[in-house]
């Protein structure tokens, strides 16, 4: 029971975060960030082919989820609340992305 009472405590943030409603440009940097950190976390020395796949992926998911986070941090620096979630959602695959070639 008690073990049920943590858990419920602990995901009330989460369940607050999720309930407010974010602009649509927030919640898309959120997602490319996501599928950045994805991605750069892949790996495939074995599959030329799949290799080319996941570093095509990781160019775009990462060139435009940072293009996304300092245009979004210019937008919303009036703003802590916004802010603090967009830091939060730049992961390191986010902030350390540099185009190859």
């Amino acid at each position: 029971m008690k073990i049920l009472i943590a858990v419920a405590l602990c995901s009330l943030p989460l369940l607050a975060q999720a309930e407010e409603k974010l602009p649509r440009d927030v919640a898309q940097f959120i997602e490319q960030a996501q599928m950045c950190e994805h991605f750069a976390g892949e790996w495939d020395d074995n599959d030329k082919a799949r290799q080319r796949e996941i570093t095509q992926a990781v160019e775009q998911s990462c060139g435009q989820a940072q293009r996304q986070w300092k245009r979004l941090a210019a937008r919303y620096t009036a703003q802590p609340r916004l802010r603090k979630i967009i830091d939060e959602h730049a992961n390191d695959a986010v902030r350390s992305y540099r185009k190859q070639g």
